[in-house]
């Protein structure tokens, strides 16, 4: 009988091994699956971090970039504005000393704006006023007028009325300000 309980107790112990080795291969199995589930989403965070650390990284970049080339694109654009602006107001100052120019400089007076000359056209020569005549000057690629000039073009064109007026400076200076 002792050989009976010994085997008895044996498979009791046996059978509480296997039941404890089955339980820990269960839970070794749900271990490793929420192990492993927990990696892989480790891993898929860390490289979509990466991902997106790499693609903002190269964004940067490439708008730093950008902003460098459309900076000195707009540089050499104003730089080449600024040289076509400066060479349209000495056309219009030099313009009544070009050999083409149709009129005696010496009746031409320069105004700027809205119109760039005035022509008192026989005065210096002749001594005779001929006529006035209001010129634009436009060495620019389209020589569109701005808005003001048309004004005084449409309103010369229509008739409209030109005076002259006579002012004494002492009457200026005596109104108090």
């Amino acid at each position: 009988m002792r050989m009976d309980s010994i085997t008895a107790v044996l498979l009791i112990a046996t059978l509480i091994l296997g039941v404890g080795i089955v339980i820990l291969a269960f839970r070794y199995a749900a271990l490793a699956v929420g192990t492993e589930s927990r990696a892989r989403q480790l891993f898929e965070e860390w490289a979509h971090n990466d991902l997106e650390r790499e693609a903002t990284s190269r964004a940067d970049v490439l708008n730093r970039s950008w902003v460098l080339e459309r900076e000195k694109i707009s540089r050499a654009d104003a730089v080449k504005q600024s040289g076509a602006t400066i060479r349209g107001n000495v056309t219009q100052h030099l313009a009544p000393y070009f050999p083409d120019f149709p009129w005696n400089p010496r009746d031409t007076r320069f105004i700027g704006t809205p119109i760039d000359l005035i022509i008192f056209s026989g005065l210096s020569e002749e001594r005779e006023l001929n006529g006035i005549i209001f010129v634009e000057v436009k060495s620019g690629k389209t020589g569109a007028l701005s808005e003001s000039q048309k004004k005084v073009k449409r309103y010369l064109e229509n008739g409209g009325q030109v005076t002259f007026s006579h002012i004494h400076a002492g009457n200026l200076t005596d109104t108090p300000i």
